[in-house]
């Protein structure tokens, strides 16, 4: 039998992905707003502030930074 993951982790695991190509340099801060805003996660109350919890100190801070100052503004966290 194939276990199928549950659809919060498939959306987890797409934001926590896209977070880490963004924090690495490889997209745009309207690519990663446009795929928050798009997976799904910002029904899951909490999973965004979760996956944030998770990426500290992974990649650059000021980027880490800058897209957590977007979402606090947009009031997803």
């Amino acid at each position: 039998m194939v276990k199928i993951p549950q659809i919060e982790e498939i959306t987890r695991r797409l934001v926590r992905n896209s977070l880490e190509t963004f924090l690495r340099g490889e997209r745009s801060l309207n690519w990663i707003r446009g795929m928050i805003e798009s997976s799904g996660v910002l029904r899951q109350e909490g999973m965004l502030q979760n996956i944030f919890d998770g990426l500290r100190g992974y990649g650059s801070l000021t980027r880490y930074q800058e897209i957590l100052k977007e979402c606090r503004k947009e009031r997803w966290i």
